[in-house]
């Protein structure tokens, strides 16, 4: 009975200051609090691969530019009804807590859903960079296109850090993991994979602790 109640109070307490969107069953804009940022609104998402998701970036056909600097991808930028990119800050912040996966849904121009996952998404403090690491893969795309970005910093057209002779940012008008340059892209202006066109892009994490319950 104690266990009891000490979960039912464990609950209400994530709920009063959660960081992450496991204490939501919904889809809609809570607001986190997280060591380093403090208070901040993300979009959580029960429906496209169950509860508890973070939507960290999103491209749904709307107008957002994602040519933006450096500082505007650090902070986040759009919104949450259309297009948008939580910031590099705050997703370092929120999966340095614990184990996060990354669930990738893409739906391409003739309607067709495929989903790309990676079972251990993190990126570094903003001194390293903010560079990426996946995990283990896990896919209905047959082709681990986001593997070419592992390990990479982020470069925007003000920050170069790819291996690229020139600017992959510059040249691909948008922010990315860019190696040299890149495989897949969900922030430049057409949607890139190298399968299929795309028409819509989303990048969601979760707890992976999440699923073994």
């Amino acid at each position: 009975m104690k266990d009891k109640e000490n979960h039912l109070c464990q609950s209400e307490l994530d709920k009063l200051s959660p960081t992450t969107c496991i204490p939501f069953e919904d889809s809609d804009v809570h607001q986190l609090n997280v060591s380093g940022v403090g208070f901040f609104d993300v979009l959580c998402d029960s429906q496209i691969a169950g509860p508890g998701w973070i939507v960290i970036q999103q491209r749904v056909g709307g107008n957002e530019s994602f040519n933006r600097d450096w500082a505007t991808y650090r902070k986040g930028f759009g919104s949450y009804k259309s297009d948008f990119f939580l910031g590099l800050e705050k997703i370092h912040r929120i999966t340095s807590l614990q184990r996060f996966e990354l669930y990738i849904h893409l739906v391409a121009v003739n309607g067709s859903v495929f989903y790309a996952g990676y079972d251990d998404f993190k990126i570094s403090d903003e001194d390293n960079g903010y560079a990426l690491s996946l995990g283990k893969f896990s896919e209905t795309i047959f082709i681990d296109s986001m593997r070419y970005a592992e390990n990479m910093k982020f470069s925007t057209f003000d920050r170069d850090n790819d291996f690229g002779s020139g600017n992959c940012a510059v040249e691909f008008k948008g922010g990315w993991w860019y190696n040299s340059c890149q495989l897949c892209n969900f922030n430049q202006p057409k949607l890139f994979h190298p399968l299929f066109d795309l028409k819509e892009a989303k990048m969601l994490i979760r707890p992976k602790e999440a699923t073994k319950k």
